[in-house]
């Protein structure tokens, strides 16, 4: 891969985004009162099995989201000619200021426009702004990093708070990739993974004090921390040998490059249905093909010009720019709508009024948050001077 921005790798992040948004649509309707939204939901997740489902396969999303990050975060590190300060100083303010403009509105939609229980939806939805906003959860919010109920007022967090974890090491992560022979540097992560699925199983079933220090925080907890390195380490892994791995795609013969899609395709949206389907749903098992999946549909969407052309569509382009802030904040536009319009409005609509709210919203999110962060993040990179020895780098 060229060092550079790879402009489909921005556009598939941004569709991904959009999968994740209509995820949460068809959970709105998740063990719903009413008969209709309960017939809807059992046709929804029929057609969920069939492609279609890739519009709305939000987990699978989220693991894409991770060995993406893990592949830019690896070139920003390598091109960014940072000390480690200096990379932090980035990081953090990339992902902060958007993060905590999200986290205000959460609060404030949570004190002034929750109604209570919306009746005819499951529990899935109505238990997200339940809880009054309190000082002991300002704090764990700001805080960013540590285990604490992110449902409280933006339900997509827990993502950000897991990527801004292995960020502050993820320069180990780039010395072991480095260092390593491509073919065992994944393994040790591989082997952490294992571990924590049979560490929250062991802890699951003794329950008590072990069960929260090992699961405390839900979705943001630390264990859940050590298993999300695989899929960081794959995309850096990738990245380390982005050269070697472009020279042996481009060398494939179509057809060969047609059955690696088709089995990147296979492994990202069928793997973890198929699992399921077999009765098997540990973390593991239900992640790793979609991992690998992932893995391979990026080597195809960064090399595979009709893949490449297709997704520099303007379209797919400004989806990739906004994708943070669709991503980060249409939660609180889903909220905000159900709670004042659910009742009023048929169901149907008002999710597809707010779809473009969204849009609407999470451009503005863009324009006033989520660019000046960047510029910001670019400042604190300039005018660093480094010399490196392997990826060491001079204080800032």
């Amino acid at each position: 891969m060229a060092d550079g921005r790879v402009r489909s790798l921005d556009a598939t992040r941004g569709l991904a985004a959009v999968s994740v948004v209509l995820s949460h649509y068809v959970l709105v309707l998740a063990d719903a009162g009413r008969r209709r939204y309960a017939h809807a939901y059992h046709t929804l997740q029929w057609l969920s099995y069939t492609p279609l489902g890739l519009a709305w396969a939000g987990r699978a999303a989220v693991v894409f989201f991770f060995v993406l990050s893990g592949y830019v975060l690896y070139i920003m590190w390598e091109r960014g000619g940072l000390s480690y300060g200096a990379y932090l100083k980035k990081r953090v303010v990339r992902l902060y200021l958007p993060y905590a403009g999200a986290v205000i509105l959460g609060i404030l939609g949570a004190a002034f426009l929750y109604t209570g229980p919306l009746p005819g939806l499951g529990p899935w939805i109505n238990k997200f702004w339940s809880w009054s906003p309190n000082v002991s959860s300002l704090w764990e919010h700001a805080g960013f990093v540590d285990a604490f109920n992110s449902d409280r007022y933006d339900f997509t967090i827990w993502t950000l708070v897991q990527e801004m974890r292995v960020s502050l090491i993820f320069p180990l992560i780039v010395v072991w990739v480095r260092r390593s022979a491509w073919t065992v540097a994944w393994l040790p992560f591989a082997a952490l993974a294992v571990a924590t699925i049979f560490v929250r199983g062991a802890a699951s079933a003794a329950g008590g004090a072990w069960a929260a220090t090992v699961m405390g925080g839900g979705l943001t907890a630390y264990s859940d921390t050590v298993y999300y390195l695989a899929p960081f380490a794959l995309g850096a892994l990738l990245a380390c040998h982005r050269d070697a791995v472009k020279r042996r795609y481009l060398t494939l013969s179509s057809g060969r490059r047609l059955i690696l899609g088709v089995l990147a395709f296979a492994l990202y949206f069928y793997g973890s249905r198929t699992l399921a389907v077999l009765g098997d749903h540990r973390m593991l098992v239900h992640d790793w093909p979609t991992m690998m999946g992932a893995a391979l549909g990026l080597v195809v969407i960064a090399y595979e010009p009709a893949v490449k052309a297709l997704l520099d569509h303007r379209v797919f382009q400004y989806l990739g720019r906004i994708s943070y802030s669709l991503y980060l904040f249409h939660p609180l536009v889903l909220l905000a709508a159900l709670h004042l319009f659910y009742g009023h409005i048929a169901l149907a609509p008002l999710l597809a009024g707010t779809f473009v709210a969204t849009l609407l919203t999470a451009d503005m999110a863009y324009r006033w948050l989520e660019r000046p962060a960047a510029r910001m993040a670019r400042a604190l990179g300039e005018g660093v001077t480094v010399r490196r020895t392997g990826v060491s780098a001079s204080s800032d």
